[in-house]
């Protein structure tokens, strides 16, 4: 009796072994998945900019219905605080509207290593105003005068107008474009403030004339999108002229393309991580055909366009003469 309850105990011992081994081994129990994961399966945080969310959070339903067993977490912040964040290992992607700053590449390169990144879009900064607002376009030098010294504009029969001026959100990567690359100055005339977010802009611009926003284009660059069509009465987007050019032109994929649209800026996915992971799919996606193509019909311009062969065959034609 003895030895029989020894060799069950034995028995007992070893296939608990087993079972534990088994679950360190195969189970996904112990696994993290933020950190052991595959270009189409695991969990992934990425911290973007709000003026692309509607672009975004497009790229991630599709991406995440291609591959179920993937899970990206989003997390909606300015683009510096984005880079932050990466910095600082709270994720292993981001998706700003600008390429990495120099002070911003060393302070990587301090921590032994720079981040990889795709260009992927090209939209723009978007200036529009209520629909029944006395303005129909605006130079650049208007925009700088009237964003630095606050200087009234001429409206449509020359005749000044005082404008009040709204970005989405203060230190967004919006204002922060014009500040850095448009007034080129960190202070912002008094009759320019900001709201919570793009959308707040939109709905406040619909609903009060001389008043004049700045948000990404990519808010309202799908016509088809439900937003777009419920403002279409109540906004109108503005042309912009360019510097050196006697013409107006509004934001959209053409002038993008052209080079023509004085504001215009680039999408970039950035990562940390090596090539064979999620961080890495979810880039390789984006900046391929499927990515591209959402972005091409939501209204942006993709950076990498497919190539249309086109076949031409000509046959010798002969007219006869009765």
């Amino acid at each position: 009796m003895i030895k029989l309850d020894f060799v069950k105990n034995r028995v007992c011992i070893f296939g608990l072994l087993l079972l534990l081994f088994a679950l360190f081994s195969c189970s996904d129990y112990f696994k993290n998945d933020y950190e052991n994961n595959t270009p189409t399966s695991g969990k992934l945080k990425v911290y973007y900019d709000e003026g692309t969310a509607p672009h975004i959070k497009n790229q991630v339903y599709t991406f995440q219905a291609l591959y179920p067993n993937a899970q990206i977490d989003l997390f909606q912040v300015n683009d510096n605080k984005a880079v932050d964040a990466m910095y600082y290992d709270s994720c292993d992607a981001i998706v700003i509207s600008r390429q990495l700053s120099p002070i911003e590449k060393e302070a990587f390169a301090s921590k032994q290593y720079t981040p990889s990144f795709s260009a992927v879009a090209k939209s723009g900064i978007l200036v529009f105003t209520n629909s029944k607002t006395s303005i129909s376009k605006l130079s650049v030098s208007e925009i700088q005068s009237l964003l630095s010294i606050g200087r009234p504009i001429k409206d449509s029969v020359g005749n000044d107008l005082l404008i009040n001026v709204l970005f989405d959100k203060n230190n967004s990567s919006v204002m922060n474009y014009m500040l850095d690359s448009v007034i080129k100055t960190q202070k912002l005339s008094s009759i320019c403030n900001s709201l919570h977010s793009s959308l707040e802009c939109i709905n406040y611009v619909a609903n009060n004339v001389n008043t004049l926003a700045f948000i990404d284009f990519s808010w309202l660059s799908d016509t088809d999108d439900s937003l777009v069509k419920a403002n279409k009465t109540k906004i109108k987007v503005l042309p912009i002229q360019g510097q050196d050019s006697e013409n107006y032109y509004f934001p959209d994929q053409s002038n993008f393309k052209l080079g023509l649209y004085p504001f215009t800026r680039t999408i970039y996915v950035y990562r940390k991580t090596g090539d064979f992971t999620l961080a890495k799919g979810f880039e390789s996606f984006v900046a391929g055909p499927k990515g591209q193509l959402t972005f091409l019909k939501q209204g942006l311009l993709p950076t990498r366009q497919s190539e249309r062969a086109l076949e031409i065959k000509t046959e010798a034609k002969t007219d006869k003469i009765p």
